[in-house]
């Protein structure tokens, strides 16, 4: 149970409410504190954070809106749920907006209602707070790692090559990506990106950037990353952000080919349809190396395992990606790529 032994502040004008849950709060291992309005509730956040906060909305002098104007930005990860009277839910709802969490109605008619909405707004609350510490390392994580290949290397694009190479590997280790995806993405990207008519130096770049797609996993819990179930719809949205910090670390510099594994980073996940992530750009909008790289990714990710899925079979897999064709794929660059399959095959059966 998530909310065993957290703090959490109650607080409500009415006394037999506020007593009742917080007698409830302190049966099921919370450690309850209690405020019987606005005024006193700021004061006891003014020197304590807690891991919660349940908040009358209609209270005299301060209500429950003031509390929260004034508790949000000192504190966004601290859930609060408000309560609110019944036939008052645009009340409810407008507090949302100005940060509250969830919202239970008045009076609570059952205990284990509240229990539930509390242990939910808890779960949500830890994985903001471990993906948050995770960003704040992230970067200077990078920075180290980067200086100290740079220090050992003489040659810039063979420094640009290892540290991408590196950071794959390190990508790699904490999802458990089957050994070889990056090289496979990395040799399968560089060739389609030469079927669509990119240069020679081109393709060298694409071939060196197309691995660090999933660089912003770095920045994700290891318990969602590896988790074997299905993800919550919290836990999905955090793998989401992969793209948005691997753009973040990549994209600040001045290196060419660091620029443009910041864009693939960045749109790797976007789809033909719009109907992608993180910024739902479609068609032509979304950058070509991406568009590259998505087709790639993709055909190897399904047709090798992972911790939440068997590989796909060649015929199930190539199935899926005609199918979405016009959908995940540029159409083009899938016809290309299915146009010259054996080509690609080689290099699957070169690198399994």
């Amino acid at each position: 149970m998530e909310s065993k032994g957290k703090s959490i502040l109650v607080v409500d004008d009415e006394m037999a409410i506020r007593e009742s849950i917080a007698d409830y709060l302190e049966d099921t291992g919370c450690f309850p504190e209690t405020a019987s309005n606005g005024i006193e509730a700021l004061e006891k956040l003014a020197v304590k954070e807690y891991d919660a906060m349940i908040l009358d909305l209609n209270m005299p002098g301060v209500d429950g809106f003031g509390v929260i104007e004034k508790t949000f930005p000192l504190y966004p990860e601290m859930p609060i749920i408000v309560l609110s009277g019944v036939g008052v839910l645009d009340k409810a709802v407008e507090a949302i907006r100005k940060g509250a969490w969830d919202f239970l109605g008045k009076p609570i008619e059952s205990f284990s209602v509240l229990s539930l909405t509390l242990n939910r707004a808890l779960e949500r609350a830890r994985l903001l707070k471990e993906n948050r510490l995770y960003k704040e390392h992230l970067e200077e994580e990078v920075r180290k790692k980067t200086e100290q290949v740079l220090e050992m290397s003489r040659s810039l694009i063979l420094t640009q090559k290892e540290i991408i190479l590196r950071l794959g590997d390190v990508v790699e280790t904490r999802s458990h990506e089957t050994g070889n995806h990056v090289l496979r993405v990395s040799e399968y990207a560089a060739l389609l990106g030469k079927l669509a008519g990119m240069s020679n130096e081109e393709a060298e770049d694409l071939k060196v950037a197309s691995p660090m797609h999933d660089v912003g996993k770095i920045g994700i819990s290891d318990l969602v990353l590896n988790k074997p179930g299905k993800l919550t719809d919290d836990e999905f949205k955090l793998i989401q952000q992969h793209t948005v910090m691997g753009y973040h670390i990549f994209h600040k510099s001045s290196l060419p080919v660091l620029q443009l594994a910041a864009e693939i980073a960045l749109n790797h996940h976007e789809m033909w349809n719009g109907e992608g992530y993180p910024n739902g750009i479609a068609g032509d909008k979304i950058p070509f190396s991406a568009r590259i790289t998505t087709v790639v990714d993709v055909f190897d990710a399904i047709t090798h395992a992972r911790v939440y899925k068997e590989a796909w079979t060649m015929d199930d897999s190539l199935k899926f990606m005609k199918e979405n064709s016009g959908i995940i794929f540029d159409p083009e660059l899938l016809l290309l790529f299915l146009k010259n399959f054996d080509a690609f095959l080689d290099i699957f059966n070169r690198l399994p």
